[in-house]
């Protein structure tokens, strides 16, 4: 398919369009939940160097009036939801600029901001999203955006910035914003191209192709995901959805922005020798080892992998929307198999996949007659955003960070690649209602080790070789087991001493948590010479 280059004119489309399947995911799921901002996908451009921002604004203000997607309203009467693109009769200014070069901290100032509006909850039938610029000073600005998911995705948020980027860098060197044209295509083009799929035999071919992969899960309606879990869910979340503590933004309307890690530059290196000699990619080989990480955790052989793509062609590639989908890949990990054998079956998996990527997984679920959802068919996803953010602002460079993703039904890995020279970020993005944070950073620790491992290893040595953590992974697991610290100028030399130590500093903590059970030290201290004389429980 050709690729369509028309651009928008400063009109109105009359055409009521359809949504794509993506965007009726999100705009069901809305509906469902509506005062929570799961659907809100944020980021974080660092702009290192002198920054006009006067200009900036006017790059920004001209690329977001000529995108279709951030100018759409939606209409759910008389039928079936529609979309048609609603752009002003004249640029508005919607870039938001702060100064926080006089806060104590216009780090932490900055960091607060957008946690705070990441909270908010836009409107579905006409998402504003938000753009902001934030200078912390001189020669430092935070470019601060976030969209409602129904209109952007991942790949539509890179190329909105690099348009900005492309925009900003033109208009320094003199050229007429006013006469720029944008490089991204219109939206008509992602909605007609899913129309001419559904009409054609694609459809049937990638439907069949997925409910054979997955056929024994039609048996008894069961996910299939069942025994040890990845991560372990927690167990001391209140009944009234509150926040077990300062570090854990798990209560209602609170967010949590992602900080992750960097994969360090060696690693990456690694991976992608490692694919080259396997005639693959990086990400094939990063897939592998997240498999074989969750099957020596589970204990299983098989595990799934839901793979998160884009869910369009190559000549739709420039198109800012929202048409983003999860691949299930069904992967067998023997401890025998080498580390180039099972990357070779992992990249085989993923191409079969993506040849059919234009079926979800909740698709999929339907198909399936799935009782406990489309979540349920992966262990967990893996998120892989390859969009080369190196971006750069007439000379001065932007550094991205993610902030969020979109909602998380259980356990996602994230890894965003960035400027060449720089390792991608990547860390876990989990329910924080199901998962503690503490857990989620340890796995996170584990998982970089294990990536470690496997970017220095032989492709003849077997996965049951590796090792599951590094010196780091493992101290840190160790500290995490032996709990939180004793009070300060504690003396205890016996464990009734600590405990009494701790009893005294603070009697209302909570000791003992089973469930939705919960004995403070106070409580657990006053009952306890009755539950010392107690008898021994025995199993009949």
């Amino acid at each position: 398919m050709p690729e369509d280059h028309s651009f928008p004119s400063d009109e109105s489309t009359p055409e009521f369009l359809e949504l794509t399947t993506a965007q009726q995911g999100v705009w069901y799921g809305q509906l469902v939940d509506p005062d929570s901002p799961k659907y809100n996908i944020g980021e974080c451009l660092e702009i290192h160097g002198g920054l006009d921002e006067r200009l900036f604004s006017a790059a920004l203000n001209r690329a977001a009036h000529l995108c279709d997607s951030l100018n759409i309203a939606f209409v759910a009467e008389d039928g079936p939801v529609r979309q048609r693109v609603l752009r002003p009769a004249a640029e508005t200014d919607r870039l938001h600029r702060l100064d926080l070069t006089g806060a104590d901290d216009p780090v932490a100032a900055a960091e607060r901001y957008m946690a705070d509006d990441m909270a908010t909850v836009d409107r579905l039938e006409a998402p504003h999203h938000h753009f902001a610029l934030l200078r912390l000073g001189p020669r430092l600005h935070y470019w601060y955006v976030r969209y409602h998911h129904i209109a952007v995705d991942g790949l539509g948020g890179s190329l909105f910035a690099r348009t900005v980027a492309d925009f900003y860098a033109r208009a320094a060197r003199g050229e007429d914003l006013a006469a720029l044209e944008p490089p991204t295509g219109p939206l008509h083009a992602l909605v007609a191209d899913e129309a001419a799929h559904r009409a054609s035999g694609r459809l049937e071919a990638d439907r069949a192709y997925w409910t054979d992969r997955f056929s024994d899960r039609a048996a008894d309606g069961a996910g299939g995901t069942d025994g040890t879990p990845l991560l372990r869910r927690r167990t001391d979340r209140p009944e009234d959805g509150g926040r077990p503590g300062n570090d854990d933004p798990s209560g209602p309307g609170a967010v949590a922005l992602h900080t992750g890690e960097t994969l360090p530059l060696p690693v990456f290196d690694g991976l992608r020798q490692l694919g080259a000699g396997n005639r693959t990619t990086w990400s094939a080989v990063l897939v592998a080892a997240v498999a074989a990480y969750a099957a020596r955790v589970t204990g299983r052989r098989e595990v799934c992998v839901g793979l998160a793509s884009h869910g369009r062609h190559g000549a739709l590639l420039h198109v800012v929307g929202m048409t983003s989908t999860v691949l299930p890949l069904r992967l067998t990990v023997d401890p025998g198999t080498t580390v180039g054998e099972l990357v070779r079956s992992v990249a085989a998996e993923m191409r079969g996949a993506l040849r059919h990527r234009r079926f979800s997984r909740e698709q999929l679920a339907r198909e399936l007659n799935l009782a406990d959802g489309a979540a349920r068919l992966t262990d967990l996803v893996v998120n892989i955003m390859g969009y080369g953010y190196d971006l750069d602002f007439a000379g001065s460079p932007a550094a991205s960070r993610l902030l969020s993703l979109g909602p998380v039904d259980d356990v996602s890995l994230f890894v965003s690649e960035r400027a060449e020279g720089t390792g991608p970020q990547i860390g876990f993005d989990t329910n924080p209602g199901l998962y503690h944070p503490d857990d989620v950073r340890l796995h996170q620790q584990a998982v970089v080790g294990f990536l470690t491992a496997l970017a220095d290893a032989d492709p003849d040595t077997p996965v049951r070789d590796l090792p599951l953590l590094d010196a780091e992974a493992a101290g840190a697991l160790l500290d995490h087991g032996r709990g939180a610290a004793l009070p300060a100028g504690t003396t205890a030399t016996s464990l009734p001493e600590a405990f009494a130590a701790r009893v005294r500093a603070n009697p209302g903590a909570p000791a003992v948590v089973d469930g939705a059970t919960t004995l403070s030290y106070g409580e657990l201290a006053a009952g306890g010479p009755a539950l010392a004389c107690a008898p021994p429980r025995r199993e009949p």
